[in-house]
């Protein structure tokens, strides 16, 4: 059965096996190993291939409580569809996050690879964006592997 942890240990487990350090990730690299884990990994639930299986590519300014930062994601969404035909998204990914000033005027941004004519053109649009150009090879101030569902 297809759900957030199982996504987010195939996630963990590929990059293990490519040796990515995660802590130590900058966006560059980070694009590159979420989009190698989408064309070589293949996610498959006991109910048969998914519905969906998508990236989205989303950064803006975060706040709780005191504290502020600038996210920058890319997460694997993946879809299935239930007995009774009910959808669940399931998520995993890498978000950077940074210190926030540097970011200030960008509005938060998200797009899903299949709202691109191809994953290059999805691609290409995640290298053209504001916030990737400001962060390419900036260490960020934390890396965290995120994974969730929702239905």
């Amino acid at each position: 059965m297809l759900n957030s942890s199982t996504l987010l240990t195939a996630l963990q487990t590929f990059l293990d096996q490519r040796r990515v350090d995660v802590e130590r990730l900058t966006a560059e690299p980070m694009v590159m190993a979420m989009f190698d884990w989408m064309r070589f990994a293949k996610v498959a639930s006991v109910e048969g291939p998914p519905v969906a299986d998508v990236l989205v590519y989303r950064y803006g300014g975060w706040s709780e409580g005191c504290a502020t930062g600038f996210k920058l994601s890319l997460l694997r969404r993946v879809s299935e569809r239930d007995a009774e035909g009910q959808v669940t998204d399931w998520y995993a990914g890498i978000t950077l996050m940074f210190e926030p000033s540097r970011y200030a005027g960008l509005a938060p941004f998200s797009t899903v690879s299949t709202d691109w004519p191809s994953i290059e053109a999805f691609l290409h649009a995640i290298e053209s964006s504001p916030a990737y150009k400001a962060s390419a090879s900036t260490m960020p101030m934390g890396v965290v592997m995120e994974s969730g569902g929702l239905r």
